[in-house]
C-alpha cells in the first residue's frame, strides 16, 4: 500500500512540473507582446522573487502577516476557550448569552472594517482584532462541545468526593475538552488565515494580502503571483502546523 501511494506521489510531482511547463509555454509568446495585460510566465515571477527577496519587502511582509496571525491567534483562542469551559460548565449563562453569541458569530470579520478603521485606524490592532474574532467562534463552540461531550458521571464522581471546582476544571474539564479546542483551533486558523490576507488587501498598509493589492495597483502581475504563492504555502504550513497539534494532544490523552 505504502509504494502504491508512493507512485502517486511521484505522478503528483510529474503533474505539477509539467503544468510549469506548460504555464511557461503558453504564458511566455502573450507576455512579451502585451506584458501589463498578460500572466506572466514562471520564469518572470521567479525573477520577480528574487528582486522582492533582494529588497527585504517578501520577508518582511511574511513576518509582518504572520506575526498579525499568531497574535490574533493567541488572543481569539484564549478568550473562546476560557469562555467556552465557562459556558459548557454554567449551561444559565450561556442562555444568557445566546442571542448576543448567535448574533455575531455569522456576521464575516471583514465587515467589520469599516468600523475597526474608524476605531483603531489602519495598522496592526485592526488586523490583530479581525483574526481574533475569526477565531473566537469556532474555538468558543467547540470547547463548549468539548465540555458537554465529557461522562457527568465523573463530574458527579469528583463532587462527591469533594473536589473544588477548581480541581474539577483542572482535572477533568480541561483535558476533557482539550481535543475539542485544538481541534476548533486548527478549523479556526485556516479561516482566519483567509480573514487577514483579506484585511491586508483591503486596509492595511503592509504584510502579503497589501503586497497583492500593490502589485494590482501597479500593474505588476508577477508581484501578485508570488504573493498568493507565498499564502498559499504558509496557508499550507499552518495547516500541517495545527494538525500536528491536534494529533500530539490525540496521542498524549490516548485518543489516537
Amino acid at each position: 500500500m505504502q509504494g502504491v501511494f508512493g507512485k502517486w506521489r511521484i505522478l503528483s510531482v510529474v503533474l505539477f512540473i509539467a503544468f510549469l511547463i506548460f504555464w511557461e509555454i503558453v504564458a511566455q509568446r502573450a507576455f512579451q507582446a502585451n506584458p501589463e495585460h498578460s500572466i506572466p510566465p514562471p520564469s518572470v515571477v521567479f525573477y520577480k522573487f528574487l528582486e522582492l527577496c533582494e529588497s527585504g519587502i517578501l520577508f518582511q511582509a511574511i513576518i509582518d502577516s504572520l506575526w498579525r496571525f499568531f497574535a490574533g491567534l493567541c488572543i481569539g483562542g484564549i478568550l473562546g476557550s476560557v469562555l467556552g469551559l465557562l459556558l459548557g460548565r454554567l449551561h444559565p449563562l450561556e442562555i444568557l448569552l445566546e442571542p448576543f453569541i448567535q448574533l455575531f458569530r455569522p456576521i464575516s470579520p471583514i465587515a467589520w472594517l469599516p468600523i475597526i478603521v474608524l476605531w483603531l485606524g489602519i495598522g496592526n490592532p485592526g488586523a490583530i482584532f479581525i483574526i481574533g474574532y475569526a477565531v473566537f467562534f469556532p474555538t468558543l463552540a467547540l470547547s463548549i462541545a468539548g465540555v458537554r461531550s465529557i461522562d457527568p458521571t465523573l463530574l458527579a464522581m469528583a463532587k462527591n468526593f469533594g473536589a473544588s471546582e477548581w480541581q474539577i476544571t483542572k482535572g477533568i474539564v480541561l483535558p476533557g475538552a482539550f481535543v475539542h479546542i485544538a481541534s476548533g483551533l486548527k478549523l479556526a486558523a485556516s479561516v482566519a488565515w483567509i480573514q487577514l490576507v483579506a484585511a491586508e488587501m483591503l486596509g492595511i498598509q503592509s504584510g502579503l494580502g497589501y503586497l497583492v493589492a500593490d502589485g494590482r495597483n501597479l500593474l505588476e502581475t508577477d508581484m501578485v503571483i508570488v504573493a498568493m504563492i507565498w499564502i498559499g504555502l504558509l496557508g499550507y504550513c499552518l495547516h500541517l502546523l495545527f494538525t500536528g497539534i491536534e494529533n500530539l494532544s490525540l496521542k498524549a490523552l490516548g485518543v489516537k
